[in-house]
């Protein structure tokens, strides 16, 4: 049986890491706050450092990519006029969003509409790399493997249904969370409402048949022999079933942080095997020689990252109630942090999205 750990230099089959990490870091990573918050109470105080430590992890995974992409000149030259010219537009609306949200707050709100739409496409994403990662480790002939739009069948297969029966079903968690949203959200969940006679059987069928496609393209390729696959799909599921069956809001936090703690994991052992002691780089890149510290690294990044969100974002509310809220340049911390997550996340959602396709040499040769 494989080590927990093996070396960066072990190749393992099927698998990512090893079975033990992948699943619990990959296809389970959500029961490990989930199954907490349920035993908990409703409120966001009654699960409250869960709480906190969802969201810091879900700021911080996305500053992970910085290093790699700024602190080796080899990836920055892959694409340099991509890692420079949108960052600099974010950052650029970044500094000037304090006058577009006095002069112009439509502009940022629309910006941070396309954030939230492309969080949404890129959460889904990942999870489908990772199965199309197992997909490309399975050992199986290129010919006999299970085609993508499977695997994204199956994880985007359920979307129809949340707004088919679970909308209307929450509407007071809907009402409660998307107030500014309210007077046109809740005419749209009264027409789904109104529909169900007929959307309810034909978003419970496009499930099935997703499930059931996936079984049979698997049988296919590998006779249900490929553990990897099997259970990312399962546990995949069983997230996303859990929208129906608990509270969506718990589980939408439990969704993040399996989404967060899925990014970190991934980014980390891929790094470990490219910058591994004999890995053939003869640039020496700074983020290779802050590496041979891997814990105190990302252990720093992470927490740093996690810390300053949590505290300008939650000083004098969650952390240290009462307390006078942080404010720079007369500004709210916490609104600062916000306009924040939204430029940074799109610059994340977009280096992620070139920068780790299955399909390119530099990424396959360190998975």
């Amino acid at each position: 049986m494989l080590k927990i750990l093996p070396s960066p230099e072990t190749p393992v089959a099927r698998w990512h890491v090893s079975p033990v990490i992948d699943l619990s870091a990959y296809a389970f990573s959500w029961a490990w706050v989930l199954i907490p918050m349920l035993l908990m109470g409703p409120a966001y105080g009654d699960y409250l450092l869960i709480f906190l430590a969802i969201l810091g992890i879900n700021f911080a995974h996305r500053h992970l990519t910085l290093p790699y992409v700024y602190a080796d000149k080899q990836v920055f030259k892959r694409h340099p006029l991509k890692f420079t010219i949108l960052p600099l537009i974010m950052l650029g609306l970044f500094l000037s969003t304090p006058w577009l949200w006095k002069h112009h707050r439509q502009v940022v709100q629309a910006i941070a509409g396309v954030a939230v739409l492309w969080n949404i496409w890129h959460v889904y994403m990942q999870k489908y790399g990772i199965l199309r990662m197992y997909n490309a480790k399975s050992g199986v002939d290129v010919d006999s493997r299970v085609p993508g739009w499977v695997d994204r069948l199956l994880i985007l297969g359920w979307i129809p249904l949340y707004f088919a029966y679970l909308g209307p079903a929450k509407r007071d968690i809907v009402a409660r969370n998307f107030r500014t949203g309210k007077q046109w959200s809740m005419p749209i969940l009264d027409w789904f409402e109104a529909q169900q006679f007929w959307l309810l059987p034909l978003t419970i069928g496009l499930v099935v048949f997703a499930v059931l496609a996936f079984v049979r393209y698997e049988w296919r390729a590998s006779r249900l022999r490929n553990p990897a696959r099997l259970t990312m799909a399962i546990g995949t599921t069983a997230i996303s079933a859990s929208f129906l069956l608990f509270d969506p809001i718990k589980v939408y936090l439990a969704f993040a942080f399996s989404h967060g703690v899925e990014y970190c994991t991934f980014v980390w052992a891929f790094q470990r095997k490219r910058y591994r002691n004999d890995a053939p780089l003869e640039h020496k890149p700074l983020l290779g020689r802050l590496l041979r510290w891997p814990a105190l690294y990302y252990v720093l990044v992470i927490g740093i990252c996690a810390a300053f969100y949590l505290i300008l974002k939650f000083w004098g509310w969650y952390i240290q109630p009462g307390a006078e809220r942080i404010h720079i340049f007369g500004i709210r911390g916490g609104q600062w942090i916000f306009w924040w997550a939204i430029y940074q996340s799109m610059v994340h959602f977009y280096f992620d999205g070139f920068l780790w396709k299955m399909r390119l040499p530099t990424v396959r040769a360190h998975l």
